[in-house]
């Protein structure tokens, strides 16, 4: 579930991992999944609700792009439209079973973590959105089943591989804006703008729909006038 070694010829947007001739593949791993010295800070010490895979694609306009290489999760590609994320949840669940992982100490549970931040289980709309998203893509069916992120679980600091990562994500998703009505209907990111862009919108097509009964109404006028006119000069 990883991919080893750079292209030789060509370009690819995901990721590969360094492998060196004296290296075991425990140690390039572990030196490729190495918390970053030096963490982005974001704007807010929590991820929200509204961050979720449905809402990325949803909303954000962000594509989903189901991968099996692990060292592409929750990388942006396509100009920062679209991301990968690891669906292999079985795999991961396996490795944990381990006793000799060759994967570094909390790597798994961090990534199930993200998994269930960006796929909560007691979502229904994001239920019935990945049981699609399983039956076009043949995903993992464990994906459906990582649990939930409470208030807690959703914090940052309680990140460290996938830290710098799910920051980018998260700016780019708050940096998106709606390009559809019904990305409009279920962008609830600021209540404010939403509820004032609603209101604009009923105003608008209540004015529109009240000139139209007044153009249809004075119409009517004029023709029942017109024919009173007629009728009166026969």
């Amino acid at each position: 579930m990883c991919n080893f070694g750079d292209p030789e010829f060509g370009f690819s947007p995901r990721d590969h991992l360094p492998w060196r001739n004296h290296q075991i593949l425990r140690q390039a791993l572990a030196e490729y999944f190495r918390p970053p010295e030096k963490p982005l800070q974001p704007d807010n010490p929590r991820l929200r609700r509204l961050f979720t895979a449905r809402h990325l694609a949803c909303i954000g306009g962000i594509r989903i792009r189901w991968t099996d290489n692990l060292m592409d999760h929750l990388m942006l590609s396509d100009d920062d439209r679209a991301v990968f994320i690891f669906h292999h949840v079985s795999f991961l669940r396996y490795q944990s079973c381990l006793v000799d992982q060759i994967f570094p100490d909390r790597i798994i549970d961090e990534t199930l973590r993200t998994l269930a931040v960006l796929i909560p289980q007691n979502d229904r709309k994001c239920r019935r959105w990945l049981a699609k998203q399983i039956s076009e893509h043949s995903l993992d069916p464990a994906i459906a089943r990582c649990g939930n992120a409470w208030a807690q679980d959703r914090r940052f600091e309680k990140f460290e591989f996938w830290h710098d990562r799910l920051v980018i994500l998260k700016q780019t998703f708050d940096d998106s804006s709606p390009r559809k009505l019904s990305q409009w209907w279920g962008d609830r990111r600021n209540s404010a703008q939403w509820y004032t862009f609603w209101v604009a919108i009923l105003v608008f097509v209540t004015t529109v729909f009240f000139g139209l009964v007044q153009s249809i109404e004075g119409g009517l006028q004029v023709y029942l006038s017109w024919k009173a006119l007629q009728q009166d000069g026969g």
